[in-house]
């Protein structure tokens, strides 16, 4: 007999995804779903795609009584996938995942709902000390590498109205601090009449909300930092100071295999412009290594940028061919090359994260606490605090460290 507790939802995928679990879990919570369990599938690569597929085989055999809910963009790329697996009872599209109607079968989304739909804060997790508003869905480029435009569909943006509420809500929460999300944050407002850039947006919200002290962007696109959003990083101390681009490589040449928009000297230029205004901004990025046809000179390329950008936030992807994409009918590279470029390339990124914290040692830094165990510096830096003498400190709030010592990319500091 198994005594195991099901999970409600299993959550597979990007950041995005993992916030709109948590919406789902929220309605799961709600009651008249007591025998359903979703996973949230993701389409990244073609492993993704598998662990997805191996994670509802694996809670059909685990938990036999229970109903599985599929969604994501695995299910939405791939239904056939899904479709016959063992106690699949739905498929729900992506663009419908996080209303609470969906869930119910003898509603048909379909007829109902023409687009997608933004998740309703009511759903929101409170135990967070930070909380995520989505305000962009979908993505209008087609980068060589990438499913997801497949999976999300068109960009779609939330108007400033409705934008502007949800800010109103989550502040009366009492949370501390916004995160604004989207799969291509910077291309918000294409859809909207007149064409309203992100920048223009976020200057109209801070107008707004005096009230609103701590506000975070997720990953944006160096292509389309327009000017407001530029000077809004340079000057607004109300924006959090880390910025995280998609950057995806170093090389020119590769970022055009890519389709990417940008080039390494429009990265080099948007860290260094913004750095000689406001010195404390850090900055974030996301790196694919092994591209199809990527040389040796292209790789140092991407170290290099990494070096001069001083990146002390490195999410690094060994590349991984997606079925449908045009990269994965390119001339790909021996996997024992991609591997140990992307060990190359994980060990150069710490590096430069153990200098760039070695500089901060002995000195203050604010923080807003989540827990002892880690939390994040207004810059971004991962903090392990002693919790003795300190048990009056409340999750939400910001406070004023000083960073002691550091080991494994994380500061050990004291109140």
């Amino acid at each position: 007999m198994n005594n195991k507790k099901p999970p409600k939802v299993i959550n597979l995928g990007c950041r995005l995804n993992f916030f709109e679990s948590e919406i789902i879990e929220g309605i799961l919570n709600k009651g008249g779903h007591e025998k359903k369990i979703v996973v949230n599938t993701c389409a990244v690569t073609n492993s993704a795609v598998h662990k997805s597929i191996q994670e509802v085989k694996k809670l059909a055999k685990t938990f036999p009584s229970k109903e599985i809910v599929v969604t994501g963009c695995a299910s939405q790329v791939n239904k056939d996938l899904f479709n016959d697996l063992k106690n699949v009872s739905m498929i729900i599209d992506n663009k419908f995942k996080t209303l609470d109607r969906a869930y119910d079968k003898s509603w048909d989304v379909n007829k109902e709902v023409k687009r997608y739909q933004f998740p309703k804060l009511s759903f929101l997790n409170l135990k967070r000390t930070r909380a995520t508003v989505q305000i962009q869905q979908g993505c209008n480029h087609r980068c060589t590498f990438c499913i997801i435009p497949y999976g999300r569909g068109d960009s779609f943006s939330l108007p400033l109205g409705e934008i502007s509420k949800r800010v109103d809500q989550v502040l009366g929460k009492g949370f501390t601090e916004i995160v604004l999300t989207g799969v291509d944050l910077t291309s918000y407002g294409d859809d909207l009449p007149g064409k309203p850039k992100l920048g223009s947006m976020l200057k109209k919200i801070f107008k707004l909300h005096p009230n609103l002290k701590r506000l975070r962007l997720s990953s944006i696109d160096p292509a389309e930092i327009d000017n407001d959003l530029l000077e809004l990083i340079k000057f607004e101390k109300r924006l959090m100071p880390h910025i995280h681009l998609s950057v995806q490589s170093g090389d020119n040449l590769i970022l055009k295999r890519m389709k990417r928009r940008h080039n390494r000297e429009k990265v080099i230029e948007i860290c260094r412009e913004i750095s000689d205004q406001r010195n404390e901004v850090t900055f974030g990025a996301d790196f694919i290594v092994g591209f199809p046809t990527e040389s040796d000179i292209n790789f140092q390329n991407t170290l290099d940028l990494i070096s001069i950008c001083k990146f002390n936030n490195i999410h690094i992807f060994p590349f991984s061919p997606k079925n449908g994409t045009p990269a994965s009918r390119m001339p790909l590279l021996d996997r024992e090359i991609i591997n140990i470029r992307a060990n190359q390339a994980r060990k150069h990124s710490e590096n430069i994260l153990e200098n760039l914290m070695n500089q901060k040692l002995l000195k203050k830094e604010k923080i807003l606490f989540e827990n002892f165990k880690t939390s994040y510096t207004d810059t971004f830096y991962k903090v392990s605090l002693d919790p003795k003498n300190n048990s009056n400190k409340k999750p939400g709030l910001v406070y004023e460290v000083k960073l002691k010592s550091q080991v494994n990319g994380k500061f050990l500091a004291e109140f």
